[in-house]
C-alpha cells in the first residue's frame, strides 16, 4: 500500500487537500498522512514556557488547522493518520516523507519560474526539495505530485 502525505499549511488548504486525498484514495487505496507543521516560537518568547506547554500549543494549532480536512476523510470513510511537526515547514514536509519512504506527497497546482527556484509557495518549495533529494540520491522514490 502506498504513503501519501497531504500536508496542509493553511485553513485555506484543508478542502483542496482533502479532497485531493479522498480522489486518489478512491482511485486506489493508500496510507494518508495529514500533516501541519508549525513554526518554533522563537526563542525569545519560547523561553518563558515548558517544552510540554510549547508542544501541547503547537499540537493544539496544528489540530485545529486539520479539522476540516480530518472531517472531510472521516465523512468519507478514508481512514488517515494526522501529524502535527515543528520545523520548517517544506523541509520538515520533505523529511517525513523520506524517513517513512512515502511514495507521494500532494501540493499543490503546476509550477511557475519561482517555484522552480525553489521559492513560492510550500507545496513548489516540497516540490523542488524532494527533486534535489531524488537526484541526489540517484533516482529515489519519493515524488510531489501536483494536482489542479
Amino acid at each position: 500500500m502506498n504513503d501519501v502525505i497531504v500536508p496542509i499549511c493553511e485553513v485555506a488548504d484543508a478542502a483542496w487537500a482533502a479532497s485531493q486525498a479522498i480522489a486518489l484514495y478512491r482511485r486506489q487505496p493508500a496510507r494518508i498522512h495529514l500533516i501541519n507543521v508549525q513554526r518554533p516560537l522563537p526563542k525569545h518568547v519560547a523561553q518563558f514556557f515548558s517544552r510540554d506547554d510549547l508542544r501541547e500549543f503547537h499540537v493544539e494549532s496544528g489540530m485545529r488547522l486539520l479539522e476540516r480536512a480530518i472531517r472531510m476523510l472521516d465523512d468519507a470513510g478514508v481512514p488517515h493518520e494526522d501529524h502535527v511537526l515543528i520545523g520548517h515547514q517544506a523541509e520538515t514536509i520533505v523529511q517525513f516523507a523520506e524517513d517513512r519512504n512515502c511514495n507521494e506527497v500532494i501540493v499543490d497546482a503546476a509550477p511557475s519560474l519561482l517555484s522552480m527556484l525553489g521559492l513560492g509557495s510550500v507545496g513548489s518549495q516540497v516540490r523542488h526539495l524532494m527533486q534535489a533529494h531524488a537526484a541526489a540520491s540517484a533516482g529515489g522514490a519519493s515524488s510531489a505530485s501536483s494536482a489542479t
